[in-house]
């Protein structure tokens, strides 16, 4: 307000000054005071205003029509009659007002005011730290958020491995390596489900406990006693087994992978004391257990695994079961045709004599490639050793040249073309997964280079399948009585 005032008083100043100067009194106005310096930009609205008062030119007469008084008027205003009135008043109010006109000049001379420029500056310095300040916050925000979601995961992690502890998962099953178990007299429930849980056959004792709850047995009760459990069974299943169950009831069977037929009757016999006569005739009968007519025995046909048994069971409901066992291990593959079925048994007994687990599926993919009877690498022979000793009744790979040239052997697939005539055993889950699902490839041979880590080198050529071999041969020669 201060600084409007100011240059109105200014503005009044110079009009007072034109208005004796068109007079002609020739008497001076008081000497007006320097004024301060604070901007241009004051100065310049104070000369614009100015020059707008000052539109008249210099040799207009004045209102009274007398002469206008021209001693106090610079020379040049009159010379020039298209130029502004005010240039030569600017000259006029330099030669009277010395003190005036050095103010002004060297307000035009100055390119900003200072208390203009520590405005801006602090305007600008302000604006910076506003938007420091901004920066800052949302850092710290940013990283109050992340802190916050890494406290909530470590806090849901951290519950959750607690409650875990207390209440962990339930194995999937079916269970693994079998284990016996013996129930002593006197042990109650809270015994056996914390020696369940020591031997890992099932997840917790809790588990153990619930199960035995929910079971639908008419009795609760575990009877003193050996029963055949397996590592990291479900909890429930354990609990079907030992539940109202009598061990010396029951009895157990036991088969290995690939086991032949005459070593898997031998095995059932001896654990259920059945006759062994009895179930070889009934193994011969294959059509008994809904199997094809084209299989002749049950050869390939008694899944491995562990059994139990009631003690009165006959040889029929045992093979029963073994049978049923298989079928459901083909289905679990894909495979619900018998005549299939029977096929993919052939091949996964060769993939379980043949090669390691890990190679399953490349062996049944080479397999295949030499069933094709176009090859040329092989066309159409197996030429797998596993069948020929299978056709000789022994277990060692060793056999003569002429045994290799031998046709009356039925399973000699370096002279009969295709797969031999029935399984060599009973294959494995894996094996039988691997039979269904073989792995495309051009591979025609295979050799295990190594026994003792079971490395397996697969070639599409037998120039490459002889090097392969070399490589064998070196490894006996390093390792005697190994090979």
């Amino acid at each position: 307000m201060r600084e409007e005032a100011r240059h109105e008083r200014q503005r009044e100043t110079h009009r007072a000054l034109y208005e004796r100067f068109a007079a002609g009194t020739g008497l001076p106005i008081e000497q007006p005071s320097e004024p301060e310096l604070t901007g241009t930009g004051h100065y310049r609205q104070s000369l614009a205003a100015a020059e707008d008062s000052w539109q008249e030119p210099a040799d207009q007469e004045a209102p009274d029509g007398g002469g206008t008084d021209t001693r106090f008027l610079p020379a040049q205003a009159a010379a020039a009659s298209d130029a502004p009135a005010f240039a030569g008043h600017e000259d006029a109010a330099q030669e009277h007002y010395p003190h005036e006109a050095d103010a002004a000049q060297q307000a035009a001379v100055l390119s900003s005011d200072p208390h203009d420029d520590q405005t801006a500056q602090a305007a600008a310095g302000k604006a910076q730290r506003r938007k420091r300040t901004k920066r800052k916050r949302n850092l710290v925000m940013l990283a109050t958020a992340l802190i916050f979601a890494l406290v909530v995961a470590g806090s849901v992690y951290f519950v959750k491995s607690v409650l875990k502890q207390f209440n962990p998962d339930d194995y999937p099953g079916p269970g693994g390596a079998a284990v016996e178990f013996t129930v002593e007299d006197g042990w109650g429930l809270k015994i056996i489900s914390r020696k369940l849980e020591e031997l890992d056959v099932v997840s917790s004792d809790g588990l153990f406990t619930d199960a035995v709850a929910d079971s639908e047995a008419q009795s609760k009760l575990i009877h003193p006693g050996t029963y055949l459990l397996k590592k990291q069974m479900p909890a429930a299943d354990a609990a079907d087994i030992l539940v109202n169950q009598r061990p010396d009831k029951v009895f157990y069977i036991g088969l290995k992978a690939n086991m032949r037929l005459d070593a898997a009757i031998k095995e059932i016999a001896k654990g259920s004391g059945l006759a062994e006569k009895d179930l070889q005739e009934l193994a011969k009968k294959p059509q008994q257990f809904g199997l094809p007519a084209s299989v002749p025995s049950l050869e390939g046909w008694l899944h491995p695994g562990e059994y139990r048994f009631p003690l009165n069971a006959d040889a029929e409901e045992v093979l029963g079961e073994l049978v049923k066992a298989t079928k459901a291990s083909l289905e679990q593959a894909g495979i619900t045709d018998l005549e299939e079925g029977y096929r993919t048994l052939k091949v996964a007994s060769i993939l379980q004599a043949e090669a390691r687990t890990p190679d399953y599926a490349t062996v049944a993919g080479a397999i295949e490639n030499r069933l094709d009877p176009g090859n040329r690498e092989t066309h159409g022979l197996l030429q797998v050793d596993s069948s020929v000793i299978y056709g000789l009744d022994r277990y060692s790979l060793q056999f003569s040249a002429q045994e290799k040239q031998d046709a009356s052997n039925k399973y000699n697939t370096y002279v009969h073309t295709g797969l031999p005539p029935t399984p060599l055993g009973s294959p494995a889950n894996s094996a039988i997964e691997a039979a269904a699902h073989p792995e495309s490839n051009g591979y025609y041979y295979w050799v295990t280079v190594n026994i003792e880590t079971g490395e397996t080198k697969f070639a599409s050529t037998y120039a490459e399948h002889r090097q392969n071999q070399a490589e064998f041969r070196a490894w006996c020669n390093q390792n005697p009585g190994v090979c």
